[in-house]
């Protein structure tokens, strides 16, 4: 399987982008004293994990909008992965996510 230099690109694009998002949110949560330091490590995963992602939906994303929307698209994301990163870092806080998951839907079944 060969890789192209523009898909190449495309990707190094998408991830500077997303990175540039979890970055800033990073920044943002150092700053107003949310977490003690920077936790570069923890940006740049959940940019990678969400470059992939975007990568693999980009042929359809760009075919319905242009570049501009696609580069805000990128930078939501890795604000967004890195928010979730953060908050569900432990196999407990994952646990406790399917859990209300699963009572949310129980509760949904109930009233429907």
């Amino acid at each position: 399987m060969l890789i192209s230099q523009e898909d190449l690109l495309l990707f190094i694009y998408i991830y500077v982008f997303c990175f540039l998002g979890a970055f800033s949110k990073d920044m943002l949560h150092t700053f107003l004293d949310k977490i003690p330091k920077v936790l570069i490590s923890k940006a740049l995963t959940s940019s990678l994990a969400v470059t992939i992602v975007v990568y693999g939906l980009s042929e359809y994303l760009l075919s319905k909008i242009s570049y501009r929307p696609f580069t805000a698209v990128c930078y939501i994301l890795g604000i967004i992965s890195f928010e979730v990163m953060v908050k569900y870092s432990s196999a407990k806080e994952i646990l406790e996510i399917i859990e209300d998951f699963k009572k949310w839907r129980i509760n949904k079944k109930e009233k429907g």
